[in-house]
């Protein structure tokens, strides 16, 4: 592991993390794929939670914006044949404007209710069909509500960091079938990681700083997710929709009791 970042330090890119650390966050990158690729979102957060153990957020988050780009787009290529183009589309019109606005105000939020926000609003549109449905309609109902459900997404992705939990019940409603909607939340949310890493890199971020960091979270999430993606292929309609409802209450109370506790 030392010589690898022997070997990187003569392009000018300097050890952030240590070997340890490096597995960690390979091993988190790896399961948390695979968990996204058969229950339709989890690892994001996962990963996430085990950066912030060792980086600062305003690093975190971008790191983890690309390791999250190589598993959404990832999985997008695996099952390309369902991916509905025209949500992905609508979704994708208004993420970097919106992006921007959120760049803007960053600071001006405190993370930890927002993200308890985004979690408790994820419970609540999982758990209350008609709630979910009163929402699409606000959003202007059907296809049309993935417009200004991007825009929204990118304005939270900056100070957020995470806004899948909260975004992740409007397409299990519009695409339910199990591929669908794995692919085109997929794509969408490549787009959404895309905007981001275009964003921090605006503000001076060096992504080059981190390759080691960024290439092993690379490599891990596209085996987790051609392993995970194998096995969404066999699972039931049915057992998926309970998989889904369990890993995103699971990933809302965790949000939450940890924001609780910083």
């Amino acid at each position: 592991m030392r010589t690898a970042f022997g070997a990187l330090e003569h392009f000018g890119v300097r050890e952030v993390v240590s070997g340890v650390e490096l597995v960690i966050v390979g091993l988190a990158a790896l399961f948390g794929s695979a968990i996204t690729a058969v229950a339709g979102l989890g690892g994001g957060i996962l990963l996430l939670s085990v950066l912030l153990q060792f980086l600062d957020p305003l690093e975190a988050i971008p790191i983890h914006a690309v390791i999250q780009l190589a598993s959404n787009s990832s999985r997008g290529l695996i099952l390309r044949r369902d991916v509905d183009w025209g949500v992905v589309a609508r979704f994708s019109l208004l993420l970097l404007p919106f992006g921007v606005l959120g760049l803007f105000v960053a600071g001006a939020f405190p993370v930890t209710l927002g993200r308890i926000f985004v979690a408790l609003f994820a419970l609540v549109l999982v758990w209350w069909p008609q709630g979910l449905a009163k929402i699409m309609s606000l959003l202007g109902g059907g296809r049309r509500s993935f417009i200004p459900l991007g825009a929204i997404a990118g304005f939270l992705n900056i100070p957020f960091g995470v806004t899948g939990p909260a975004i992740a019940p409007v397409f299990r409603r519009e695409l339910p079938v199990r591929t669908a909607m794995v692919a085109t939340f997929a794509m969408a949310q490549t787009s959404g990681h895309l905007a981001k890493i275009v964003l921090f890199a605006s503000t001076g971020f060096v992504y080059r700083d981190q390759l080691g960091l960024i290439a092993v979270g690379v490599m891990s999430v596209v085996v987790g997710t051609w392993c995970g993606t194998r096995v969404l292929k066999h699972l039931s309609e049915v057992f998926f929709g309970r998989l889904f409802r369990l890993a995103l209450t699971a990933i809302a109370v965790r949000v939450v009791f940890v924001a609780l506790l910083d």
